[in-house]
């Protein structure tokens, strides 16, 4: 967590915080070179009277709400993502500027294969952060579509397996 802490006293711009806990979103308002954070999934409010927070947003409202690449960092707790991975992949790489950082009980296969598709970078930093470099990756309406079927096509294989062996 100390990592994440310092990499939150560096980054400067347009900040999207998923699922932040009350430490990290204190480090983020009272870090000066950010200009705007958003939250979701979070109901804190800011204890400035200048409040560096928006309103919340709801996660499936991600792409309506923020344009090409606006985003230059997300910050996000993998736990509050995870039911909605399936989406959330393609829409934080067609907003995200700069860098993505997971962190908590992450699933490190399965985003390396989903982020791959797309040409991003992947480095571990610790056991529970995950940094993702977006710099050069790009989306496709065909591919996000093609790889939306895969993935549900290997979602119902496995469950189809699981209903099998009980």
């Amino acid at each position: 967590m100390n990592k994440l802490k310092d990499i939150i006293k560096k980054m400067e711009g347009n900040v999207l915080g998923i699922g932040l806990d009350e430490t990290l979103t204190y480090l983020i308002e009272k870090n000066e070179k950010i200009v705007e954070c958003n939250l979701l999934n979070s109901c804190v409010k800011g204890k400035f009277k200048k409040s560096l927070f928006k309103k919340t947003i709801k996660i499936k409202k991600i792409r309506k709400i923020f344009k090409k690449k606006k985003v230059n960092y997300i910050i996000c707790n993998y736990d509050e993502i995870k039911p909605y991975l399936n989406t959330f992949v393609k829409d934080s790489v067609y907003i995200n500027k700069n860098k993505l950082y997971f962190y908590g009980d992450i699933d490190v296969e399965l985003l390396k294969t989903r982020y791959n598709r797309y040409n991003t970078k992947i480095n571990i930093l610790n056991n529970d952060i995950i940094e993702i470099d977006n710099t050069l990756a790009k989306n496709n309406f065909f591919k996000d579509n093609y790889y939306r079927f895969v993935d549900f096509k290997n979602y119902l294989v496995e469950l189809i397996g699981d209903i099998l062996m009980n």
